[in-house]
């Protein structure tokens, strides 16, 4: 049996082998749908590219949290985990403010970042200002002892977390 050595040809791109010599050797509906798929591709690693220069620009204003480990399309795991389940869709502020820094203990957070955790876990804020509406709750949050605060001058503000005994304690009540 003969064959043909143009039908024979491979091609390839980075992601799949095409045996059938090229897009142009194969069926209408399968070219479209290639590239379709094609467009898609590119599609998603513009996106991908954009999302990385967003998070870039966060990271530069100091909004999106500082030593805790990245994954490839969030922030971090919790920040995907706060994407992905919305967990404060439900709980009062000052419920979705504490839940965020047990969740980054021991890390100390600024209110800006605290307010943009609770926005990508589906907080719905209900006021105009919520800058302050989050400073006020956690500079309660911090006079009733359920969170420490950390004062500082500047841009950047005063930092909070929960304290670390507070967590080890909660720690041993569940186990």
């Amino acid at each position: 049996m003969e064959t043909n050595p143009k039908k024979d040809l491979t091609a390839t791109d980075t992601i799949r082998t095409l045996d059938t010599g090229g897009i142009n050797g194969v069926d209408t509906s399968v070219r479209k749908l290639l590239t379709e798929l094609r467009t898609a591709e590119n599609d998603r690693w513009k996106a991908q590219r954009r999302i990385e220069h967003i998070r870039e620009a966060l990271k530069i204003l100091g909004v999106t949290p500082q030593g805790v480990v990245s994954t490839h399309w969030f922030g971090d795991a919790k920040e995907a985990e706060y994407v992905s389940r919305q967990p404060f869709k439900d709980l009062t502020l000052s419920e979705s403010c504490e839940r965020i820094l047990r969740d980054y203990q021991p890390n100390w957070l600024t209110r800006s970042q605290v307010e943009y955790l609770a926005t990508r876990g589906g907080y719905n804020f209900s006021t105009s200002n919520v800058t302050n509406s989050v400073d006020v709750t956690l500079r309660r949050l911090a006079g009733s002892r359920r969170i420490e605060a950390e004062r500082v001058r500047g841009s950047r503000g005063s930092k909070y977390r929960v304290p670390p005994d507070a967590v080890q304690t909660e720690q041993v009540k569940e186990g």
